[in-house]
């Protein structure tokens, strides 16, 4: 089986930088299946979103944003340089978290969380990693 670069790249940070499946606290016997990943880095996320667009074929508008920012962080600065970074509109953004002042101050534009929740693309993620793994693993 081959696979692109981008997608090895996007199980990659997937696996290294995102978020799994795990029992939701809010109802009983409830399992959340979220294709989430977080960084500081612009080009984590651009290249993580390329492959969720070009390699897993999301719904675009299903995709959403969470950042995370310092009291000390333009609010509208970092919305809008995450919009144009994902090409996501701010709407679609869930509410921005603020954290008081860390002690990295100024060094970045915020966290930013790419948000994507489907059991069905969980899945495709999950076994096109399984596939990467396996491929790798036979390899030598």
């Amino acid at each position: 089986m081959d696979f692109t670069i981008r997608q090895i790249i996007g199980v990659t940070i997937w696996w290294t930088e995102g978020s799994k499946s795990r029992k939701d606290k809010r109802w009983k016997n409830a399992v959340s299946y979220p294709v989430e990943v977080t960084n500081t880095n612009p080009e984590m996320i651009q290249l993580f979103l390329d492959f969720l667009r070009n390699d897993i074929g999301v719904q675009e508008e299903r995709l959403k944003i969470q950042i995370q920012i310092h009291e000390d962080n333009d609010k509208e600065e970092c919305e809008q340089f995450w919009s144009q970074i994902t090409k996501i509109p701010r709407h679609r953004f869930n509410q921005t978290i603020v954290r008081p002042i860390g002690k990295k101050k100024g060094k970045t534009k915020g966290t930013c969380k790419i948000r994507y929740i489907d059991k069905d693309t969980y899945s495709r993620v999950v076994q096109l990693f399984e596939n990467i793994k396996t491929g790798c693993s036979s390899v030598g």
